[in-house]
């Protein structure tokens, strides 16, 4: 692992949080690890909507965000601070549900998904601020 910043570049530090997600969580974690990434992800299919656009771009920053973090600290509990950029995007996401095209099932399904899987997110990542606030600021996880 590397020890200093400045020696880490952001590609090498996305590929480790997304290392210790995949590999190091507990089997638990790791899955809802691989089920929020999935559900983030699955925006590439339905790219051609706005919803799924704004969710490309809100999930960018954070990751990009994270990494930044994470070059400097490693993995600890702040890390989740970042997908506060998420509460505007939900909002504004569960607020058009009714006028999203019924026709479109299987997007419905992905934008119901998303909001219901990155709230609870949302509340996983504010425990681990209080957490963080509280004092545990040691890196939990290393690669």
């Amino acid at each position: 692992m590397t020890t200093k910043a400045s020696e880490m570049g952001i590609f090498q530090a996305l590929f480790e949080l997304f290392g210790i997600v995949f590999v190091r969580f507990r089997p638990l974690q790791r899955i809802w690890g691989v089920w929020l990434v999935a559900v983030n992800s699955a925006c590439l299919f339905f790219i051609g909507h706005v919803e799924a656009q704004v969710a490309l771009g809100a999930v960018g920053v954070a990751a990009l965000a994270q990494a930044m973090i994470y070059q400097r600290k490693r993995y600890i509990r702040i890390l989740g601070a970042t997908h506060i950029i998420w509460i505007p995007m939900l909002t504004w996401m569960t607020l058009r549900l009714e006028t999203l095209p019924a026709s479109e099932t299987a997007f419905r399904v992905w934008v119901i998904s998303l909001i219901v899987t990155n709230a609870i997110c949302l509340t996983i990542d504010a425990w681990d601020a209080t957490r963080f606030a509280l004092g545990e600021r040691r890196p939990h996880y290393v690669w």
